[in-house]
């Protein structure tokens, strides 16, 4: 997968990266993006990063291609 300056890489209401949600979220033991929220890490605000924050958190990815986490798989 390559990258490029249009990669989804933060929570734009919180201005926090990915990254940095990651570890945080690591370091307080959130799994899901309410723990997120109830810890106020991120997600609070217009919600667009959900569905990134929730792959995150799945898969350890912090930097996306906009609109991948909305295609749906080829099973």
């Amino acid at each position: 997968m390559t990258y490029d300056r249009r990669t989804v890489k933060m929570c734009v209401c919180h201005r926090k990266k990915f990254d940095a949600i990651l570890e945080l979220a690591q370091e307080l033991n959130c799994k899901t993006v309410d723990d997120i929220i109830a810890n106020d890490i991120a997600c609070k605000g217009c919600g667009m990063c959900h569905p990134y924050v929730q792959k995150m958190l799945l898969t350890g990815e912090t930097r996306f291609i906009p609109g991948d986490v909305y295609v749906k798989s080829q099973s």
